[in-house]
């Protein structure tokens, strides 16, 4: 049985796309379950109900010597405890090609796209005999609409906007009334613990002989979150040393400013004060390449 998932703490897209990724494997004759690695947000949650789709169960099989099929992520610490021991026989993603290294060939995609579900669209799409179900496009489409927040983030492609059109016609979805209600669900912080509100989000990286996470909270506005800002501080200086990180990078975003706060633990080379950049919505297409621009600088 091929276990199919995202990274740790998923989004949207990771558990979107391990769950349709999964059924296409099955289908084709190779038998897949979808897993996730983590507690699902608000706005998976939203999008699963719905699509009228259950939530994968929790991985907690050990993978060691077993077929896996990775999905949204290629970099060992995004992923779960002997990740490096296990088969990785596929893999489908939209980020720079991490750490993983295979032992043997794999089937594996990856493309320059906003979303892992636009490429999973593509896949599946032109499998013969195999048919998208208007649940599991509705899927696709959140996980799209997550990813590049409606097509406001640097990441997204021509190929993502005509993906979503698609996969709303299938769905048989209004795109407008569904992407303001997916986009309140992603900016619903309330009843969210302070550390719920970092796990929400988060990815570890390696940036050169950095050991990091950097989390991101997507919010309305900046004002959404001013009360829990002290609170959230305290938590990423706890988090950089319990988990042995040479620093934590805490990214907030305002949807509506289209712009990103960055709250540093002490322990970093950076900065010692929050730093607010205009038009900066991509975790991965803007804050990763000016971490690296910004630590490389450093030597």
């Amino acid at each position: 049985m091929i276990s199919v998932f995202g990274h740790l703490n998923p989004d949207s897209d990771s558990v979107c796309c391990a769950i349709v990724v999964s059924n296409w494997l099955n289908v084709t004759g190779r038998p897949a379950t979808a897993y996730r690695l983590g507690e699902l947000n608000p706005e998976t949650e939203f999008i699963l109900s719905q699509a009228q789709c259950a939530s994968p169960p929790l991985l907690e099989h050990n993978i060691a010597n077993q077929p896996v099929w990775l999905v949204d992520f290629s970099d060992l610490e995004q992923g779960p405890e002997n990740l490096n021991k296990s088969q990785v026989i596929g893999l489908i993603d939209h980020h720079r090609l991490g750490s993983l290294i295979t032992t043997e060939p794999l089937d594996a995609w990856i493309r320059r796209v906003g979303c892992c579900a636009t490429l999973v669209f593509n896949i599946v799409t032109h499998t013969p005999d195999y048919q998208l179900s208007p649940s599991h496009a509705l899927l696709l489409l959140g996980a799209i609409l997550s990813d590049t927040v409606a097509f406001q983030s640097p990441t997204t492609t021509e190929q993502d906007k005509q993906t979503a059109h698609q996969l709303s016609q299938i769905a048989n979805v209004d795109l407008d009334s569904f992407t303001i209600k997916l986009l309140d669900a992603k900016t619903d912080i309330s009843g969210l613990s302070i550390e719920r509100l970092l796990q929400k989000d988060e990815k570890n990286y390696q940036i050169g002989d950095y050991k990091l996470i950097l989390g991101q909270i997507e919010v309305s506005d900046f004002y959404a979150i001013e009360n829990q800002l002290p609170a959230l501080q305290q938590e990423i200086e706890k988090r950089a040393q319990s988990e042995g990180l040479n620093f934590y990078v805490l990214m907030i975003t305002s949807l509506s400013g289209s712009k990103s706060r960055l709250y540093f633990s002490q322990n970093n080379p950076i900065t010692q004060s929050p730093i607010t950049i205009e038009n900066m919505l991509s975790r991965k297409k803007q804050l990763v390449p000016w971490l690296t621009q910004k630590l490389n600088a450093d030597k």
